[in-house]
């Protein structure tokens, strides 16, 4: 194994993370949709699931955050490289500061959603199906 083969499957992974935790925000969006209650024209969401929902919209928030930054981060070095005679095949080592905010942002993220899931979405449905 080499050091790129590592890195490739650390991208390759969180890259791979980061679709499944969309993926599972939108899903608990779907079940709070799907056993709100009507009574007249009013709908009522469980709390639990606003709560969820929150947490959520949470980790959605923490996903564009992540992104966005690290998109910003990598323009400002690209331009930082570019100013100093770095050519587009330039080699040379990046920081790896530059992916510490990426990193924040993606543990961030994915410890909104398992709240979401872990004290909310499966109690309320267990609650639900289970008892």
């Amino acid at each position: 194994m080499t050091l790129k083969d590592a890195r490739d499957a650390y991208e390759g992974l969180s890259s791979k993370a980061s679709d499944i935790v969309r993926q599972l925000a939108l899903a608990g969006i779907g079940i709070a949709w799907l056993f709100r209650t009507t009574t007249g024209t009013t709908d009522h969401i469980d709390p639990k699931l606003i709560a969820a929902s929150f947490f959520i919209v949470v980790a959605l928030s923490l996903d564009l955050l992540q992104y966005l930054v690290s998109t910003t981060i990598w323009l400002w070095y690209f331009r930082y490289k570019e100013k100093r005679g770095a050519k587009l095949d330039t080699e040379f080592k990046a920081p790896e500061k530059l992916n510490w905010p990426s990193f924040f942002f993606f543990y961030l993220k994915s410890i909104a959603l398992f709240v979401a899931y872990a004290k909310y979405i499966i109690p309320y449905l267990w609650w639900r199906f289970v008892q």
